[in-house]
């Protein structure tokens, strides 16, 4: 049953005038408007898929134009000693967003925002209520992540932690639902806040489409995938430490002399988590199409035209995906966002990965709609399905309760057998 997760009646926005969070998210979405390059989107081209055998999430699959020309460039390098790159086109993060709210906020911090309509003053309280209770969030988290009761597996304390005291927290009506059929979900959070754990149907897709349960589902729109860790092989060929480029190190320095909360601007980073293994980006890449879908079906009034989030998250990392489904443009977040400043013992939660998180949660009041990009190329999805299976994408829906069925074993056991008889040689 989705519900939610924070019955008591919080703070206003006045509460927060010329206080320590407002001075930290000026800080941030300073850093924001100033520096695009925090956060890029990918736009991705598919080059083939199975869309159109209506398969399970688990069994989707993508192949995307970059991964195909590099296979290719790569079979040429021993003959040709010289491997041109691809070319992906890319779309800042601040293109993105309607950076009017933001750049008032950071004037004027909560006064800039007496103007603006009470959905986006809500959504600033939810962002600012976390920040100030981002201590007790963390602990709970460290809890769940460190610890594990004999009645639940390690699978899902990250997923009701994740659910339970992130995602939600940073929407308005902190509303969620974990796929109920996840294993040993408890009733409430084991982190000892005694919160209840709401549970429900997550299914997307319905028959003929990518089809299966999400892991979360927040405000029954946005899709998100929990995946286990860890890390995957390093690349050698990324940029070092040394070689970070000076001015992202100059804003690492002046933040974190100015700012009571500290906020650590990430250079180049040197790892790939496994929400960038290929088949972890096929389930959260074709989540995104197929929510997109449904949102749109469902609700076309209000989603129509918007880049539609879809999260990816470990106890450690987020990605974000974004489809438009009408439009047909797919983007995919450059890298991954670390969710924790010090990984390794998970100290404090990163403001600036919470900020980014929160402004896609939000995507309705804050991102553009209908967003105009000259020359952009789109995906390919639609293109690449006959006309009567986009017509079911078009036609599919959130919460169908839809289960597939295994395929059988034989599928040529209900067909006409006609015996074929080679021709002898003359």
């Amino acid at each position: 049953m989705a519900g939610t997760c924070c019955a008591t009646e919080g703070p206003s926005l006045q509460d927060f005038k010329e206080s320590g969070e407002e001075r930290v998210l000026q800080k941030i979405l300073k850093l924001i408007t100033n520096n695009p390059e925090i956060a890029r989107f990918i736009n991705l081209d598919i080059h083939n898929c199975n869309a159109e055998d209506g398969t399970s999430f688990d069994d989707a699959y993508i192949t995307l134009r970059v991964t195909n020309e590099n296979l290719r460039r790569n079979r040429t390098e021993f003959v040709n000693d010289y491997i041109e790159r691809t070319e992906c086109q890319v779309l800042e993060l601040m293109d993105i967003l309607e950076t009017n709210v933001l750049k008032a906020f950071q004037t004027r911090g909560v006064d800039g925002l007496e103007n603006f309509p009470q959905p986006i003053c809500h959504s600033f309280l939810v962002l600012l209520t976390f920040l100030r209770e981002m201590k007790n969030h963390e602990s709970a988290l460290r809890k769940l992540l460190y610890t594990l009761p004999k009645d639940v597996t390690k699978e899902t304390l990250i997923r009701t932690g994740l659910a339970h005291h992130l995602f939600s927290r940073l929407v308005p009506n902190n509303k969620y639902e974990v796929d109920d059929d996840a294993k040993q979900l408890p009733n409430t959070c084991p982190c000892g806040c005694d919160g209840s754990i709401y549970r429900g149907d997550t299914s997307l897709g319905t028959k003929g489409t990518w089809h299966g349960r999400v892991d979360i589902l927040v405000n029954d729109v946005i899709a998100i995938t929990i995946e286990k860790e860890q890390t995957m092989t390093e690349n050698e060929d990324e940029d070092t430490v040394e070689d970070e480029p000076q001015n992202k190190k100059q804003r690492k320095l002046e933040i974190d002399e100015s700012c009571e909360m500290c906020v650590d601007v990430k250079g180049n980073r040197r790892h790939e988590t496994v929400l960038l293994d290929v088949k972890v980006m096929n389930k959260i890449l074709t989540k995104a199409i197929t929510n997109g879908f449904a949102q749109v079906n469902a609700n076309k009034s209000t989603f129509s035209h918007f880049l539609i989030p879809t999260f990816g998250a470990t106890s450690d990392y987020v990605t974000v995906c974004l489809y438009d489904p009408e439009v047909d443009c797919l983007f995919h977040i450059d890298e991954e966002l670390e969710l924790w400043r010090e990984k390794e013992i998970r100290r404090n939660l990163d403001p600036e990965t919470i900020v980014i998180i929160w402004l896609f949660l939000n995507f309705t009041v804050l991102t553009k709609k209908n967003l105009v990009v000259p020359d952009i190329n789109k995906s390919g999805f639609h293109k690449r399905l006959k006309k009567e299976d986009l017509k079911i994408y078009r036609e599919t829906k959130a919460k169908a309760n839809f289960f597939s069925h295994t395929p059988e074993a034989r599928p040529w056991k209900k067909t006409t057998k006609k015996v074929m008889r080679p021709i002898s040689p003359s």
